[in-house]
């Protein structure tokens, strides 16, 4: 039986294509100019090479999770911040296709990741088990998983700093030079929270997670709706003392995969809470980032970056934010507005599919998305793979074929 994923994301089954089919060739700048949007002959293409390259991965790994590729190979470590994104479409694999073996794959990958339930120090713990521990427990109800994700709720939860009325971001737990610090990149954890309340009807999980999204809200977007990636704010009131940057390019430009983030972050919110105003910042910063993207529609790193137009891209911020839009488009009331973000998901979807992808290239790379940048002002991955981007990839295609509002 398949799973019922309402709480979590609705994902309809589809027939899994047979055969190589031939993909469309990459676009020229002009053609990129009058971009279509994704078709369904496409996206299904794009699904069956997904499929093929997470088998090549899972053949690699042994116990290791991918991070992010350096000259086409993936680097690995035992999870880190970024192992649920790789379980995540394990899971999502599966939910697609009831194949046993994504569901041999996904049960073991997520098992790797349970060492990190009591770990305090780690903010991230809700991205590592919300796309594993909870979609896996949606995917395949198994009490070790609803309880192992509940412990890592509340491990996280240890971490809400009540004065301020935000999660720390940085730091071990309680370390008081680092307790100010908040990254609009933690949007992405509240999902576990909110989930911990719809399983055990304790409010003061999705309190604190309504709390967090508020003060990002005030603090990381800007009048004009771009963001900054970083924010200092005071523990004891949760008022903001400066704005700055640690992956963009300079503390007053706008890195792509930070307003990405929000656009994400925010529309996931609004689907927990059905306040408006997180639905309202959701799309402003979508406007924000569909008005200032190139011809291709994908990203540079930073929308101000001093290269531009020979600088890196990041594909990954382009696919998080084509998940996000299509999660607004989704959601929202007005059918006009609702075409908008569906039609600009659906062209930085196409974009990637034909331009971004790593088949075909020299030296068969790893991973599914190039053109990904994970921290260009350490030279740390650019232009490569990396698993968050592939996951957002996999899941707009996914929400892509949704017909839910």
């Amino acid at each position: 039986m398949r799973p019922d994923l309402k709480k979590i994301m609705i994902i309809p089954a589809l027939t899994f294509i047979a055969g190589l089919v031939l993909f469309s060739p990459r676009l020229s700048t002009a053609e990129n100019s009058a971009l279509p949007v994704l078709t369904e002959q496409l996206r299904l293409q794009a699904l069956d090479y997904t499929a093929a390259s997470l088998r090549r991965t899972v053949a690699e790994l042994g116990d290791s999770f991918p991070v992010a590729t350096e000259q086409g190979v993936w680097k690995k470590d035992s999870g880190g911040w970024t192992g649920g994104y790789f379980a995540g479409m394990l899971w999502l694999m599966y939910i697609r296709t009831g194949d046993s073996y994504w569901l041999d794959q996904a049960r073991r990958y997520t098992g790797l990741l349970e060492g990190n339930k009591s770990d305090d120090n780690n903010i991230d713990i809700g991205i590592l088990f919300w796309p594993s521990f909870a979609l896996g427990y949606s995917a395949s109800p198994q009490q070790y998983f609803r309880e192992t994700a509940l412990e890592g709720a509340r491990t996280m939860l240890k971490r809400f700093i009540p004065g301020g009325g935000y999660l720390q971001n940085w730091g071990a737990l309680g370390n008081k030079e680092q307790m100010g610090y908040v990254i609009i990149d933690c949007l992405i954890n509240l999902d576990l929270l909110y989930w911990a309340t719809d399983e055990t009807g304790d409010s003061v999980f999705a309190r604190a997670a309504t709390s967090h999204a508020e003060r990002t809200r005030i603090a990381h977007v800007r009048p004009d709706n771009s963001s900054y990636q970083v924010v200092e704010l005071d523990p004891a009131t949760g008022r903001k003392l400066r704005g700055f940057h640690k992956q963009g390019y300079a503390d007053e430009s706008t890195w792509s995969r930070g307003q990405a983030w929000g656009i994400y972050g925010f529309s996931r919110v609004y689907f927990r809470t059905g306040d408006p105003v997180f639905m309202e910042t959701a799309m402003k910063m979508a406007d924000w980032f569909i008005d200032h993207l190139p011809a291709d529609y994908v990203p540079y790193w930073d929308f101000s970056a001093p290269g531009i137009p020979d600088d890196a891209r990041d594909s990954s911020a382009g696919s998080m934010a084509a998940s996000g839009m299509l999660e607004i488009a989704a959601q929202v009331k007005d059918p006009e507005k609702s075409s908008k973000y569906r039609e600009a998901a659906g062209k930085i979807l196409s974009s990637l599919t034909r331009n971004y992808l790593t088949r075909g290239l020299p030296g068969n790379p790893d991973g599914v998305l190039t053109g990904g940048t994970y921290f260009y002002q350490i030279g740390s991955s650019v232009n490569q793979a990396n698993i968050w981007g592939d996951f957002y990839y996999l899941e707009a295609l996914l929400r892509w074929a949704e017909k839910r509002r």
